[in-house]
């Protein structure tokens, strides 16, 4: 998108003591995790993260209201990370949300139809988490396990969590996922608590955060007793969105395959009527630790393997107030993303 302009995330590039995570004796907490070098990259910054897309408020991008003849379908799949020091982003995210789905419904097509669901960052449970990074070498620990141990798919073994292993949040009315058209005012304003319970899916989860592995399942026909009829492929715009505080413990290679990649392969998958990948958008609420110094997390490989640079920004500091963390994320959401997310749905063909 010729109008956007890369800006760098910003993000603290000191480790954080977030759940129960704890710091290597032999690391260096003050030391500069993109190493001094630009790798050249105009979508990422020194850390390999990708950078913040930014529009001016007046975007200038037709959003294909005027025509109607934009994509029938919108999904939007929120990745949040569900341990224990999670509580004030859920509840920002949720105080975010109401503008984020007002501006989007009125920046779409009248009547485009909208699917918004809700999956954790937990793949098996892990009680006890630790990070400990030497030289930029992360290393990852639940339980006194090495972390690929929780990576437990959903075709081998049903944990039984609710909106865990990339199954959608049923946040206690028996929707796993919520639907609405644009147009429906009513619907939309529903929609605001409906999220406000699904975001907020709780601080009990996963001490071993793998935020890309569950995008790539929420994809997978094993999760169809959850998942069925949330996803659209031809006709449809797919927003994978993810906030986290940790760094993503996804296994670095499942199948053979750089473990990003092979979730993003899923997601292609899914997609393939509505050409794959051109019909996808990311973006998130990331935080940088020591552990993105050296090389990409999978996460990072499964946000720069999208065509379209991903929508990302850091996320707010825990000790603001969940009001004040809103608005910071409504700057990214509503003041952003609404408009890339229109843009790409006026660049897909209804269907029939």
């Amino acid at each position: 998108m010729s109008s956007m302009t890369g800006v760098g995330t910003g993000l603290d590039t000191s480790m954080r003591a977030t759940d129960s995570h704890t710091q290597d004796a032999g690391s260096d907490p003050d030391a500069d995790s993109g190493g001094g070098q630009d790798n050249g990259d105009p979508g990422e910054d020194d850390s390999g993260l990708p950078k913040l897309d930014v529009l001016p408020s007046d975007t200038g991008v037709d959003d294909g209201g005027a025509h109607g003849q934009g994509c029938d379908y919108v999904d939007l799949l929120f990745v949040i990370d569900n341990s224990k020091s999670m509580d004030v982003y859920q509840a920002a995210l949720g105080l975010a949300f109401p503008q984020f789905a007002h501006t989007l419904a009125a920046a779409l097509p009248p009547g485009t139809n909208v699917h918004v669901g809700v999956t954790s960052s937990e793949m098996g449970h892990a009680g006890s988490g630790s990070t400990s990074e030497f030289n930029g070498e992360c290393t990852f620990t639940g339980d006194g396990m090495p972390s690929d141990n929780f990576y437990i798919t959903p075709d081998q073994q049903n944990t039984g969590t609710n909106g865990a292993q990339g199954r959608l949040f049923d946040p206690g009315n028996g929707t796993y996922y919520f639907e609405f058209d644009t147009d429906d005012v009513a619907a939309v304003a529903e929609l605001e608590s409906w999220f406000a319970s699904a975001s907020a899916i709780g601080t009990g989860g996963s001490n071993i955060e793998m935020t890309s592995a569950p995008a790539g399942w929420a994809m997978d026909p094993s999760n169809s007793a959850t998942n069925a009829g949330f996803l659209r492929d031809a006709g449809a715009v797919l927003l994978v969105f993810f906030m986290t505080d940790e760094p993503d413990q996804t296994p670095q290679v499942i199948d053979n395959m750089p473990g990003g990649l092979a979730m993003l392969d899923k997601v292609a998958a899914a997609k393939a009527g509505c050409g794959g990948l051109d019909c996808v958008l990311g973006g998130g609420f990331l935080v940088e630790t020591a552990c993105n110094a050296q090389g990409n997390l999978p996460i990072d490989d499964f946000l720069q393997g999208l065509p379209e640079a991903a929508a990302v920004a850091p996320l707010p500091s825990e000790k603001l107030p969940p009001a004040q963390a809103a608005s910071e994320m409504n700057a990214l959401l509503a003041d952003t993303l609404a408009d890339v997310i229109a843009a790409k749905c006026d660049e897909i063909a209804p269907v029939g």
